[in-house]
């Protein structure tokens, strides 16, 4: 087996869809040793910000020399991505390994009443077991989908970290903040720490009486730990951060906006709370150096200046007004053209309403994914004044770029999936 047929081998388990619930995870798991249970982990949930907070986290407590597992979904320019160490994706040999190793299994329990393993729980048991492998001295492990009932939340970790609630997978977790911020909590275990950023009081409260019941504590962004903005230009952020006896100033971070400065606040806390827990000394260069050092590609990322081209996965409506707030205090509205691609599942509705009341000139496109929009449906649904829908995205992006003044910008947007094979495309044709 090569890494693509491994790889092609993992996509093809994507037939057996989203099963929620751990019997199965934990049944690979038990198999394979469970490793998961030598590893000091740190679990990360939320609707958004999770890849973000992760990668801040990371690079943190790599500045201080550990070294540093990460689980990430989806992947945005190579499948390998999706679990690496200090950085770097698993290298093709070790990833053909662990396919080889666990393959059988899962055919193996491809016959038995619980079924065969999803993707997603094979990719989850194949990370800890590399994890384990490379000795790593923690794990960030990012949740996938929900909390409560996904395939990570078999872990019992050092830290447990939400970053935000929105509407998002609502026909899974619901279409209530309550309800989903119940999935979300599901993450919460017995004297383990909760770093939260959820700025709905309904959501902090639900966090509060769950932790309360599992004997724990939560500390909360704005309340317990905080942070200011200094300053903003086109390179970099800058803030403050504060927490009870402890404060940073002049904090610069090369990854844009003011929503950037939130998730990095809660991987600083993260970081302090871990290091109180595993009484290690706290090195302010390591979180100066961590923040500014800190790159997580489709999140407001240039990938060109003059006329400018941003890439953001912006894939539900809290994304794209956060991705609106962000271009607003760059750009003039006028100089901005989008172009976005969503999956079925959305509210594309309401998302394409919230771009048409800020931009006047809107591609909406589709792309290959097997969960997209027709150009039919699409053209037929969606097509108006300020939005025009393209059937191939590679022509719109050429035209619309060709038109632009140095002073304008493109914004592509929409799913994480979409900006992934835009990025493939881009840098193939460099």
């Amino acid at each position: 087996m090569n890494e693509q047929e491994a790889i092609n081998w993992i996509h093809k388990q994507l037939k057996f869809g989203i099963k929620p619930g751990l019997d199965r995870v934990e049944t690979l798991l038990q198999k394979v040793g469970d490793p998961h249970k030598q590893l000091k982990t740190i679990h990360v949930a939320g609707t958004n910000g999770k890849g973000s907070t992760t990668t801040f986290l990371r690079e943190i407590l790599q500045q201080q020399d550990f070294k540093v597992g990460a689980f990430t979904s989806p992947y945005i320019e190579i499948f390998n991505e999706r679990i690496s160490i200090n950085g770097e994706p698993i290298p093709a040999k070790d990833l053909v390994k662990l396919v080889e190793q666990v393959r059988p299994i899962c055919e193996e329990l491809a016959g038995t009443e619980d079924g065969a393993p999803t993707e997603f729980e094979i990719i989850t048991v194949m990370a800890f077991m590399y994890f384990v492998e490379q000795s790593v001295d923690y794990a960030i492990i990012e949740v996938g989908l929900g909390g409560r009932l996904d395939s990570t939340n078999v872990i019992t970790p050092v830290v447990s970290v939400i970053t935000t609630i929105g509407y998002d997978h609502i026909h899974i977790l619901g279409d209530t903040v309550e309800e989903i911020t119940y999935e979300k909590a599901g993450i919460i275990k017995p004297s383990t720490p909760v770093i939260s950023g959820v700025k709905q009081v309904e959501a902090q409260n639900i966090i509060e009486k769950r932790s309360r019941s599992h004997q724990t504590s939560v500390l909360q962004l704005r309340n317990d730990f905080k942070n200011n903005i200094v300053n903003t230009n086109s390179d970099e952020e800058c803030f403050t951060f504060e927490c009870e006896g402890v404060k940073f100033v002049d904090i610069k971070m090369s990854m844009k906006g003011f929503h950037q400065i939130d998730n990095a606040s809660l991987a600083i806390q993260s970081y302090l709370t871990i290091a109180t827990i595993e009484e290690f000394p706290v090195q302010a260069e390591s979180i100066y150096k961590g923040i500014h050092n800190a790159y997580w590609p489709g999140r407001f990322e240039m990938i060109q200046k003059g006329p400018d081209v941003i890439l953001d996965g912006a894939h539900n409506v809290e994304a794209i007004k956060t991705l609106v707030t962000t271009v607003n205090s760059r750009y003039e509205r006028a100089k901005v053209t989008v172009l976005c691609s969503f999956i079925q599942n959305k509210p594309i509705n309401e998302m394409l309403s919230i771009l048409s009341k800020n931009y006047n000139n809107i591609a909406l496109t589709t792309f290959d994914f097997f969960n997209n929009y027709g150009y039919y449906e699409l053209k037929e649904k969606y097509e108006n004044g300020n939005v025009k829908v393209e059937e191939d995205w590679k022509k719109a992006y050429n035209s619309t770029l060709e038109a632009l003044e140095a002073d304008e910008v493109l914004v592509v947007t929409g799913s994480l999936y979409f900006i992934s094979e835009v990025k493939k495309a881009l840098k193939e044709n460099n």
